[in-house]
């Protein structure tokens, strides 16, 4: 029994020790959009203006669905944010559920992209994750430095969610985060 409480004092004396700590390392969560919020995003705005979208976010279950749109294609997109990338910056998408038949994928879209840009950047494509699995993504690494470089360091816009392969095509999602520190 003692070696017990012995052992519990000296847990609980390390996690307030690493509490306290003041080492600033680590991962931070710059912005995260619950299911109820990425239920209030509205369809993606193409280029061309042909794709939307829907999100219905059902508060019994704390998710939001993210429907293709009357194009049989399509998506969400976030409110307008600036990614620095002059920092260490991860994404991540817990999905809740996806349709074997359906796929995702999520975009970043410039608000002044450069030349080839206008549909987004790829940050990532359904991998299969599902049933309330994250799928995380390195954004310095999938951009590169070339298209960091070109955008100064700092990119503004917004992140598309899109679901595909039917008419009927959905993907229910339960939150999008975004980091920057070191892991």
């Amino acid at each position: 029994m003692k070696k017990l409480l012995t052992l519990a004092v000296v847990l609980l004396v390390s996690l307030a020790l690493a509490a306290c700590n003041s080492d600033s390392s680590g991962l931070k969560v710059v912005k995260q959009f619950s299911a109820e919020d990425m239920g209030s995003w509205t369809g993606s705005i193409t280029p061309d203006e042909t794709a939307f979208g829907t999100a219905t976010y059902n508060a019994e279950g704390d998710f939001t669905v993210i429907r293709v749109g009357e194009e049989s294609w399509g998506g969400v997109q976030s409110p307008t944010l600036t990614l620095d990338l002059k920092e260490q910056t991860y994404v991540a998408l817990q999905v809740k559920e996806v349709n074997d038949a359906f796929k995702w994928t999520v975009k970043f879209v410039p608000t002044n992209p450069i030349e080839g840009h206008e549909w987004g950047l790829y940050v990532f494509e359904d991998n299969g994750m599902k049933w309330n699995k994250y799928t995380m993504v390195d954004l310095n690494m999938q951009f590169g430095q070339d298209i960091i470089d070109a955008y100064d360091g700092k990119i503004e816009g917004v992140f598309w969610i899109w679901a595909a392969g039917a008419a009927d095509a959905n993907v229910e999602v339960l939150s999008f985060t975004i980091f920057q520190g070191d892991i």
